[in-house]
This record gives C-alpha cells, structure tokens and sequence, in this order.
C-alpha cells in the first residue's frame, strides 16, 4: 500500500472507533446523569388516546421519568389530527411529581375552541417535560412525537 492510502485507512479506523466510543457513552449519559444526581427528564407519547366528550377532547398516554426538584415537573401535549378539510388541534398541561421511576399518566388535550373537534383515526402527539434540579442551577426539557390511535 502507499502512504496516502495507509493515512487514509488509519483515518477512517480512527474515526470509526471514536464514532463507536462517543456512541457507546452518549447513550449512557442521561442513566450516568441520573444516579450521579443530576437532572433526568424523559417522556414517551403512548397509543391508544380515548375520546372524550364525543371529541371535545382527548385522553393523551404519556410514561413520564424525571427527578426534578422540589419533586415536580411540567408536562405540555399538543394533538394535531386532520379532521375533514381542516384540522383539529389543541394542547393540554400536567404537573408531575417526580420519582426518578416511570409512571403512566394521562393529560386531556382540549380542541382548539371554535375549532374542529376531535375524532377516531390517527394524530400527531407531541409531549415536552420541563423541570429543573434541585438548586435550580440545571433546567431542561426533552420532547417525543409520535403518531397515535385515537379511539372511543
């Protein structure tokens, strides 16, 4: 082999393992900042949501992780669902208190007032947590998306 190809395939060995090792440890950082005391906020959007109130609203799944301080953190829920010609949407808000262990919780998102009502089919579910440490020195947010079932 000459010089210029062995540099070459030494460059993309190097890569390779400092691509494996940055992936290995970035995986590990929000378990590592957890139990060295730092802030952890996870939520996941679930499927089925329920109807409620023939569309009024509807009842968004969410398993929601946090060790915020002083015990609490906000949920926020935006559904989006065509519905017709138009869309309906709307946003509901939660407060969770936080355990460090995963919990099922449910936030009612409202329909846009004036707006379309919701119906069964899919949407589009977008969950965000917000919360901070204990000192407050440390806040953060983490969001999800996910496409749901909307059923009776």
């Amino acid at each position: 082999m000459t010089t210029r190809v062995r540099t070459r395939v030494a460059a993309a060995v190097v890569a390779i393992v400092l691509g494996g090792a940055l992936a290995l440890f970035a995986a590990t950082g929000p378990a590592v900042a957890f139990f060295s005391g730092g802030l952890f906020l996870d939520v996941r959007v679930e499927s089925p949501a329920t109807l409620v109130a023939r569309g009024a609203a509807v009842d968004v799944p969410l398993e929601v992780t946090c060790n915020a301080a002083p015990n609490t953190a906000s949920v926020s829920v935006t559904v989006t669902q065509r519905s017709g010609s138009g869309v309906a949407q709307g946003s509901g808000f939660a407060a969770v208190g936080c355990t460090g262990s995963g919990q099922q919780i449910r936030v009612r998102v409202q329909a846009t007032s004036g707006g379309k009502t919701f119906k069964q089919g899919t949407a589009v579910a977008t969950a965000d947590i917000f919360g901070c440490a204990s000192n407050f020195s440390i806040c953060g947010n983490e969001t999800d998306s996910q496409t749901i079932t909307i059923q009776r």
